[in-house]
């Protein structure tokens, strides 16, 4: 009797404040059955940056361990969100003609055009991690997904670069490599977030994700059904606690206890009777505030970071052109009143996004701080690769671009 091979995807996701991992059989219908997610303390980054190795290693490493422990399965290879500070995101478009003596666009051709867009002049410490083709146009015609097996003498595209320092990005490989975990491909973390929660009518018509994590906020706009604009701010709810713990005199741990317990984004969801307990710094003495004084702290800061993304969204020149609204993910995102106070503030619908668009997923994984790690699961089984049946021209594609990745930071 044969026995049916597993078709396991491993997604991982190392933010400033946790490092997760998740685990997927993935069903020759392409459909996911998460088996396990594991979250650890992240330890070695500022601002979704690394500045110890080995304490993000040994992050890694622990995450890994429990991924293994939940599921009984040994973790092979994965697919890894990145972001951060030092990312950064061009626009390029170029042109080609195609080669084809009868004028069919060959992937070969489309190989083509991304290369010759991907030719832009970067300092000695930027690369381009990845090209998101936002469209490509056949002749004049836009609006093209896929031109291959199209007709046509002049092949164009239209991309999004995203450019990273090269020194962040060889922090993040060699975290990775200290555990042996052989990682397939890195991701643009708004493309995983956005796979797992966004809706396919909102990215068509229009849409921006904002993911609140610990160190970062990052702000991207979908249309036409593809990312626009990405950017990444070095503010997130770690600000939040460090401003709960100076205003209250208290630790950075009981500042996230009482965030996490009492914390409110707004008045509007406090409660009169609610008194809170903090101790100090030492731990020793103890004191009592109402949970209005909680907000009005938490309030301050949420607003602040609420206007520098509106300040990101003209930048973007996207404010008439989002019917969708604003989508928050991330941990800070589960922060009571959150989407009511961005509604309040800067009158944009607002709502919150969660692994929604998963068949099956567990209550307690359809989080919003997984949104990353379960996109990349769904953006993982959706990869030539994942069937031995893949089809063999994309695949070629797909693996020419991760040697690329590999020799550019061997």
């Amino acid at each position: 009797m044969k026995i049916r091979k597993r078709n396991m995807v491993v997604s991982l996701d190392i933010g400033t404040s946790t490092v997760k991992a998740a685990m997927a059989e993935v069903s020759y219908n392409r459909e996911l059955h998460v088996l396990g997610l594991a979250e650890v303390p992240s330890y070695g980054l500022r601002k979704g940056n690394i500045i110890d190795i080995e304490s993000t290693a040994k992050s890694i490493d622990d995450c890994l361990n429990e991924l293994e422990r939940i599921t009984g399965i040994e973790v092979q290879k994965a697919v890894l969100g990145f972001s951060g500070t030092s990312i950064s995101t061009i626009d390029n478009h170029a042109v080609v003609s195609v080669g084809n003596t009868n004028y069919e666009i060959t992937q070969e051709d489309r190989e083509r055009v991304i290369q010759s867009a991907r030719n832009i002049a970067l300092p000695s410490d930027k690369a381009i991690i990845q090209t998101i083709e936002k469209q490509y146009i056949v002749d004049g015609y836009d609006g093209v997904k896929d031109p291959v097996g199209m007709v046509g003498n002049r092949l164009e595209v239209e991309v999004i670069a995203v450019i990273a320092a090269i020194a962040a990005i060889q922090n993040l490989q060699r975290s990775t490599e200290k555990v042996n975990l052989p990682i397939e491909q890195f991701v643009f973390n708004p493309l995983l977030a956005g796979e797992s929660t966004l809706l396919p009518t909102e990215k068509e018509m229009g849409v921006v994700l904002i993911d609140i994590g610990g160190g970062t906020t990052e702000i991207s706009f979908f249309e036409n059904g593809s990312l626009v604009n990405s950017s990444v701010l070095p503010i997130g709810g770690e600000y939040i606690t460090k401003d709960l713990a100076l205003v209250l005199k208290t630790s950075i741990d009981e500042a996230a206890r009482i965030k996490e317990k009492n914390g409110t984004a707004k008045r509007d969801f406090c409660r009169e009777d609610v008194v809170i307990t903090i101790r100090n710094i030492q731990g020793r003495e103890v004191k009592q505030v109402s949970q209005y004084m909680i907000a009005d702290i938490i309030n301050a800061r949420v607003v602040e970071i609420i206007e520098m993304i509106h300040n990101e969204l003209s930048q973007f020149n996207c404010l008439d052109r989002i019917p969708g609204g604003l989508v928050l993910t991330g941990g800070e995102a589960r922060l009571v009143g959150m989407a009511e106070t961005f509604e309040e503030t800067i009158n944009i619908p607002t709502r919150i996004g969660s692994p929604e668009n998963l068949r099956g997923i567990q209550a307690e994984l359809n989080q919003p701080q997984n949104s990353v790690v379960i996109g990349g699961l769904m953006y993982a089984s959706d990869q030539p690769g994942v069937f031995q049946e893949s089809n063999p021209k994309i695949s070629g594609f797909y693996y020419k671009v991760n040697d690329w990745f590999k020799e550019l930071f061997r």
